[in-house]
């Protein structure tokens, strides 16, 4: 059938950029980018599964979420991305909980009969830093382990979901893939290749309807970067610089990119990143 290009309407726009309704799976989701992509989905009317390595964690993000009213269902989740077996816990979970399957819970209001329409792919961590000939090989294994080989993991193993009904997938590279930084080499190969990941992904699902995209945030006022250059949460945008960005301006972005109004728009890597420039650290 050929596709239709109609005028739009204000009602036929806000359908297009919402996920009100959609199931949406986050990774890395108790703090900074991960817990804004969570909370702005739940904004939305998504019902969204969460998840971190620590139960406690993701618990008290629901809880506090669930506690606004906001249209969207939380469901927490422990899962470390590392670990296939915690994978596909978190896989049998989500589906079990919003799917169409015998298992499915009543309250379930997903627009995909398998039980996700998103899957960001947002845990990851920096790791050990040091010159590239300093880095011990434990350090590096962990690096790729959890940032490139846990995003492999969960989206292998969300990947019969998504394929069956179509979706969207956003993973969080970094500026550090794009450029390479010094002090990071373990984080920026594995950023690099989430990127690569996400391009050959993007061709091979294609056909199944499911469009894969990535972000490559620059300097966000996440927790460890707060402290690390001593900053204010809340970046000043007085002086119009936009050195920092914050969570939330990435979970927008994100939200674009899941949403059908990105509907043409896959293997792409899109940078939450202010003006251009070389992955310079912001001034303290």
């Amino acid at each position: 059938m050929p596709v239709r290009d109609e005028p739009p309407t204000t009602e036929s726009v806000r359908e297009r950029t919402s996920l009100a309704g959609a199931t949406a799976v986050v990774t890395g989701a108790s703090s900074g980018i991960g817990r804004a992509i969570a909370e702005t989905f739940v904004a939305d009317g998504a019902d969204v599964v969460i998840c971190s390595r620590t139960q406690s964690d993701v618990d008290a993000v629901a809880e506090e979420l669930n506690g606004t009213g906001l249209p969207g269902e939380v469901l927490p989740v422990e899962c470390d991305v590392t670990d296939r077996e915690s994978v596909e816990v978190l896989a049998q979970a989500t589906i079990e909980e919003f799917g169409d399957g015998d298992d499915q819970s009543p309250s379930a209001r997903g627009t995909s009969s398998s039980g996700v329409d998103v899957l960001v792919n947002n845990a990851g961590g920096t790791g050990a830093g040091g010159p590239l000939h300093e880095v011990e090989p434990e350090d590096w294994d962990d690096v790729l382990e959890v940032n490139l080989t846990g995003t492999f993991n969960v989206t292998r193993a969300f990947a019969d979901a998504l394929r069956n009904g179509g979706g969207s997938v956003v993973n969080t590279a970094s500026m550090a893939g794009r450029y390479g930084v010094a002090g990071m080499g373990p984080y920026s190969a594995a950023k690099a290749g989430v990127s690569m990941l996400t391009r050959t992904l993007a061709s091979e699902w294609a056909d199944s309807d499911v469009r894969v995209n990535a972000v490559e945030p620059g300097f966000i006022a996440s927790p460890p970067v707060v402290e690390s250059f001593d900053l204010d949460e809340i970046p000043d945008r007085e002086s119009v610089e936009r050195q920092v960005g914050t969570p939330h301006e990435v979970a927008d972005t994100v939200r674009f990119l899941a949403s059908d109004a990105a509907s043409f728009v896959s293997g792409q890597t899109i940078a939450p990143n202010g003006p251009p420039h070389t992955f310079s650290p912001p001034e303290a």
